[in-house]
C-alpha cells in the first residue's frame, strides 16, 4: 500500500487514525476538514455511504441527520 498508494490517501489515512485514536468531536471536525482538503467528493462520498451501511438503519439515520441537519432523532447534537 504505501508503494503504491496515492500521497493524499496516506496523508488521509494517517488522520484518520489520529480521529480514531482522540474519539473526540474536534477530532472528527477537524478530519473532515483533512477529508475536504485531500479527497475528491466522489471519494468522500464512498466513505460517507461505507460508514453508513455498516451501520443499523436508525443509527445511520440519526449520523446522517446530524451532519445534515445538525440534530438526531433524540435531539441531541
Amino acid at each position: 500500500m504505501s508503494r503504491f498508494a496515492k500521497n493524499g490517501h496516506k496523508r488521509v489515512c494517517r488522520s484518520l487514525g489520529y480521529a480514531l485514536t482522540l474519539a473526540t468531536p474536534k477530532a472528527w471536525v477537524d478530519l473532515s476538514v483533512i477529508l475536504t482538503l485531500r479527497l475528491t467528493k466522489a471519494e468522500r462520498a464512498g466513505l460517507a455511504y461505507a460508514a453508513l451501511i455498516s451501520m443499523d438503519a436508525d443509527d445511520a439515520h440519526d449520523v446522517a441527520s446530524l451532519a445534515l441537519f445538525g440534530t438526531s432523532r433524540g435531539g441531541g447534537q
